[in-house]
């Protein structure tokens, strides 16, 4: 008797569970305390190319940064985007030449100097 009321008491729980959606919307997410700003992926590629080139030429002699979300990449020399404005191509001064690197416009955190 006491595994058949557990067996109901857990289909219960079960069916609540069940009924309530698995992921909410954006739309539905309480956003009362900050807020979300849509930016075009292209816009924001311009942004960074220009952002790079006010920092070339306000301080030539300075080595630029661009940290993502997962890494810095140092000596940047050149920034490009793509005509698409989802990806940036970035090219770095390494020890081996110049490398060119691929990086999504969403993995950018931030363009500056380098300490």
């Amino acid at each position: 008797m006491k595994t058949l009321a557990f067996l109901l008491i857990a289909n219960a729980l079960l069916a609540q569970d069940a009924a309530k959606p698995l992921n909410q919307s954006a739309a539905a997410l309480d956003t009362s305390s900050r807020s979300v700003m849509i930016i075009d992926p292209k816009s924001r590629a311009s942004d960074f190319a220009q952002a790079f080139d006010f920092l070339r030429k306000d301080r030539p002699t300075q080595k630029i940064v661009i940290r993502t979300m997962t890494s810095e990449l140092l000596n940047v020399t050149d920034v490009s985007p793509s005509s698409g404005g989802t990806l940036l191509m970035v090219k770095i001064l390494s020890s081996q030449g110049v490398r060119t690197m691929i990086v999504p416009v969403e993995q950018i955190t931030e363009i500056g100097y380098s300490p």
